[in-house]
Order: structure tokens, then C-alpha cells, then sequence
């Protein structure tokens, strides 16, 4: 994901926030391929769950989607896990890592759990976090399983509100 130093807007820069670069999308499929870009690449997303407390927790978080939802994995009863399944509701944030000023933010519901230990659909929490690995790092399967044991868990988001920022380059 190269950008031009031009369409590059760096912290501090007078011309930092441009009015009208805010946009919202209904949908995923909704989204300019601008921002669509960022769930295309291996951006590490911050993931926001909310505690029991109420206050919010964040995490980064490898993500992947299909044009409709975006799937996330992590490690059944870490406390991401604990807090989705106590409260379903969702932010994902990803910046895009040349430009801070082109981000995108997916508000959402998880709406399905699935447990790597789950006998009929245990396979595809597995199939994720294997696949993840190859976008992020290059290798499968996934390296960085405890050596002492854990469960992945695959969780899938149905966005609610999805707003973008940043200045869509020009055509050329």
C-alpha cells in the first residue's frame, strides 16, 4: 500500500484535517476501494471490547473479511474473548501505517462464535488463524501457538456504522 509522499499528510501540517474527508458507509461493500484497501492488506487493526467495568479494552488484532463481515481470532478465555461473549459489541480501527490520517473505523456485533474445539465447525478457527498468519507474516500454519495449549476462537462482526477518514487521491 504505497502512497505517493504528496497524498502523505504528516502530523502537525496545517493542511492535517481536510473538511469533508470524513465519510460514513452502510456496508463493507459500500466502502471506497480507498479504504476497502486497508482490509486488503495485512493492516494490524485495534480492537475495542468493553469490560466488565465498562470501560473499554483494546487490543491489536489481525482481521480478515468477505465483502460483508469481518472475521477476527483470538485465544478462547483471554479477556477479549470473556468480554465478547459477556457484551457482543465491537470497534475495529485500522490505520493506515504510511498515512495516519487514512483510517478506517467498523462499529459491530459479533454475531457468531466458533471454538477451535467445536467438533463441526472447530476446523475453520483453525483455517482463519492459518490464513491470517500467511497475510500477516508468510508462513502457515500459524507459529505462535502456546506451547502449553490454547483453543483459537474465530469470531464473526456484522458492521453497523462504518466511517472512514482521509483524503481519496486524485485520478490520474
Amino acid at each position: 500500500m504505497s502512497l505517493p509522499i504528496d497524498d502523505i499528510i504528516l502530523p502537525g501540517n496545517e493542511k492535517s484535517f481536510t473538511v469533508g474527508s470524513r465519510t460514513e458507509a452502510a456496508s463493507l461493500a459500500d466502502l471506497h476501494p480507498f479504504f476497502r484497501a486497508l482490509l486488503e492488506k495485512p493492516v494490524t487493526a485495534s480492537v475495542a471490547t468493553i469490560n466488565a467495568d465498562g470501560l473499554p479494552q483494546l487490543t491489536p488484532n489481525w482481521c480478515s473479511h468477505d465483502g460483508t463481515y469481518i472475521y477476527l481470532n483470538s485465544v478462547k478465555g483471554r479477556l477479549k474473548d470473556r468480554n465478547i461473549r459477556a457484551r457482543p459489541s465491537v470497534t475495529i480501527m485500522l490505520v493506515n501505517p504510511e498515512n495516519p490520517y487514512h483510517w478506517i473505523t467498523v462499529y459491530g456485533t459479533v454475531i457468531e462464535i466458533i471454538d477451535e474445539d467445536d467438533p463441526r465447525q472447530g476446523h475453520l478457527a483453525t483455517e482463519s488463524i492459518d490464513a491470517l498468519a500467511q497475510r500477516y507474516v508468510g508462513v502457515t500454519p500459524y507459529p505462535f501457538r502456546d506451547p502449553l495449549g490454547e483453543t483459537r476462537t474465530l469470531y464473526k462482526v456484522r458492521p453497523i456504522r462504518i466511517l472512514t477518514f482521509g483524503a481519496i487521491p486524485k485520478e490520474e
